[in-house]
């Protein structure tokens, strides 16, 4: 009897578990503002979109190589840097474009961009626009 409520249990605690881990989505796109586009680089560029969560640590981060423009993107599981995130925590996403494949560590020329407002993980239409430069 005690291992059948032991079972019973742990299977209730696991049914309300807030933890997500293989159903993260986001998905959106990436433009650049029409003042930057000739300062885009072209090949050899690196598009990263990154989901930081309210602290500011990034949680997934979604590399494109030679994005054209706008970049659709689509972050999944294999995407999450923390692989138990929170199932309904906020998230600030951005990205940022540059030729030196670091994220995080931007240079000068680096373009960069915020989505509008902050998200929850499956949340569509994030949409973002490079407009800023480094």
């Amino acid at each position: 009897m005690r291992r059948l409520l032991a079972a019973a249990l742990a299977a209730a605690s696991l049914a309300s578990c807030s933890r997500m881990t293989g159903d993260f989505r986001l998905s959106g796109s990436v433009s650049l503002s029409p003042r930057l586009r000739d300062r885009a680089p072209g090949i050899g560029a690196m598009l990263f979109i990154v989901a930081e969560n309210p602290g500011g640590v990034p949680v997934a981060v979604k590399r494109i190589v030679n994005p054209a423009f706008p970049a659709r993107y689509q972050m999944r599981p294999e995407d999450l840097i923390v692989p138990e995130l929170p199932n309904r925590e906020p998230l600030k996403v951005h990205a940022e474009l540059n030729t030196h494949g670091a994220v995080g560590r931007p240079r000068p020329g680096d373009l960069w961009g915020d989505a509008p407002a902050v998200v929850r993980p499956g949340a569509g239409g994030v949409d973002i626009v490079l407009d800023r430069v480094r």
